[in-house]
């Protein structure tokens, strides 16, 4: 599944990045130029390039970066630094990293970089949709980036010719043999696509892993010229985080990990992880609807109409057929943010009623999200998983029937990952990181887009791990209650790190 940021769900992600901080609902296209000319008004580096940890990234020195203002968020700067294609050799080639800038406007800390989640999401549409808490952004230049291989950093544009649409319209369920080779053949034609020779993508794909992302990241520190790395990453962010510590440990000020990946864990345990607490965190939304439900049973309704489309789809009128897959991804998108709750209720209440565009309104937005060959490409590359459709097959229908509702849905979602060209390069430890600060990771009791225990786990790994915990649902907790804010806000600005491991809740 996408792990996108923060106490939100993919597209309507309020990103409540830095305390109280508003994602907009549509995360718009980012107006980050390139090294084109595009760009106006140059503006020069906040301080010189940092040479501490320049021999980490194999002896690759990245040119400072000169910023300039975004031609589409004039309020924003932007800037392109190349970074080698394939980190094991760096002369072989660089493509463009896209990295934006709300500069400090007062008594400058450093630099605090962001990542909102994904694999596949854009820093740049993310930090330009965002407001954020005024003490953080006078102290800090909030800088974000396009990931290699997303947005404006040589985003995969494979399965952009429409194989990803069709592959994402197959029943996750295919409990027919049309339905399973069609499910496949789909699949196939995005790993095809995406190793077609002589494309950019094939030349980008062996090199998307987390790890290449992490230097990446190093890149970026030592550019900005910032002697130690100051990071906040929601979701997969905090994959990134992890593989940094791993890496990096002394070049680290302070990092916060909000709402954790287990780098542990292989796709079939990851997957059936989620599986189960989606099933459990959409059941709570159907048992929360209450006197003023549009159905009597939302759960059994839910059931009935998923069996319905099963035989037959449900057309808008408009060219958009609402299906097995969009109903149980509308579920799960609902299943990020309370704030979506009644808005699934009413969708399956109008679906009933042969209405079916809320429902496909709530699957769209979840796929809005950012790159889908993107978050494939890094999810075959970080994790063992399934080779070959018999294989991924048998995947599909055992979690199918261990979470019955959506376990199809979240399985299938990375079929693609049974043909992927590139072999896996498993992240596969625990990261101790020693040498490295208090590092604050946070999880949500009742997140099931990365599930509390992977907090829990992932802490306890880290030498100088300390687990902060919401008590609460949704995804992520940094800037939904100002019990957690406080800690966080304080550890980043002052390096306050709390005696113990704090514990707050939705009320606090």
């Amino acid at each position: 599944m996408f792990v996108p940021s923060p106490g939100h769900s993919p597209s309507t992600r309020r990103a409540r990045l830095l305390a109280a901080l508003v994602v907009s609902a549509s995360l718009l296209a980012a107006g980050c130029g390139s090294d084109d000319g595009s760009l106006a008004e140059t503006r020069p580096p906040t301080t010189s390039i940092s040479t501490t940890a320049a021999g980490d990234i194999g002896g690759w020195t990245p040119d400072p970066i000169v910023w300039s203002q975004c031609v589409d968020a004039p309020r924003y700067d932007c800037a392109t630094l190349q970074v080698p294609i394939d980190w094991s050799e760096p002369s072989s080639g660089t493509i463009p990293l896209a990295v934006t800038r709300s500069a400090a406007t007062g008594d400058r800390i450093g630099t605090l970089f962001l990542n909102p989640g994904g694999p596949g999401g854009s820093g740049i549409q993310f930090l330009h949709n965002s407001s954020f808490n005024a003490a953080l952004g006078a102290r800090f230049d909030l800088v974000s980036w396009d990931p290699r291989g997303v947005g404006e950093s040589a985003g995969l544009t494979c399965g952009d010719d429409g194989a990803v649409e069709e592959f994402l319209r197959n029943d996750p369920d295919p409990d027919t043999p049309e339905e399973v080779e069609a499910l496949f053949a789909d699949a196939e034609a995005i790993a095809v696509d995406c190793e077609r020779p002589g494309t950019p993508d094939a030349r980008l794909l062996a090199h998307l892993g987390t790890d290449d992302v992490a230097r990446d990241l190093e890149a970026l520190r030592l550019a900005v010229g910032d002697e130690q790395l100051t990071y906040l990453g929601f979701s997969y962010g905090t994959l990134i985080g992890q593989r940094y510590l791993e890496q990096f440990p002394t070049s680290v000020r302070a990092m916060v990990l909000d709402g954790v990946v287990d780098p542990t864990l292989a796709l079939t345990e990851w997957l059936t992880g989620q599986a189960l607490a989606f099933e459990t965190s959409i059941q709570d939304i159907f048992d929360a609807c209450g006197s003023d439900c549009p159905v009597d049973d939302l759960g059994a309704a839910f059931d009935t109409l998923k069996a319905t489309l099963e035989k037959a789809p449900l057309s808008d009128g408009k060219g958009k057929e609402l299906g097995p897959a969009e109903l149980e991804t509308a579920a799960v998108f609902s299943s990020y943010d309370p704030t979506n709750w009644d808005r699934l209720a009413d969708g399956i209440a109008r679906a009933i009623d042969g209405d079916p565009s809320a429902l496909l309104g709530l699957a769209r937005q979840y796929y809005d999200f950012g790159g889908f060959t993107s978050y494939v490409s890094v999810s075959c590359t970080d994790t063992p998983h399934p080779v070959g459709a018999a294989a991924y097959g048998a995947f599909i229908e055992e979690l199918s029937a261990k979470a019955p509702r959506i376990g199809g849905m979240i399985a299938a979602e990375l079929a693609p990952c049974a043909f992927w060209p590139v072999e896996a390069k498993p992240l596969g430890t625990t990261v101790a990181a020693p040498g490295a600060p208090a590092v604050l990771v946070i999880g949500t009791t009742g997140d099931a887009a990365t599930p509390y225990a992977n907090a829990e786990r992932v802490a306890e790994g880290l030498e100088s791990g300390v687990l902060v915990t919401l008590v609460g649902d949704g995804h992520t907790a940094y800037g939904k209650v100002p019990c957690i804010t406080n800690v966080v806000d304080a550890y980043l600005l002052r390096l306050t790190v709390p005696d113990a491991d704090p514990r707050c809740s939705s009320g606090d």
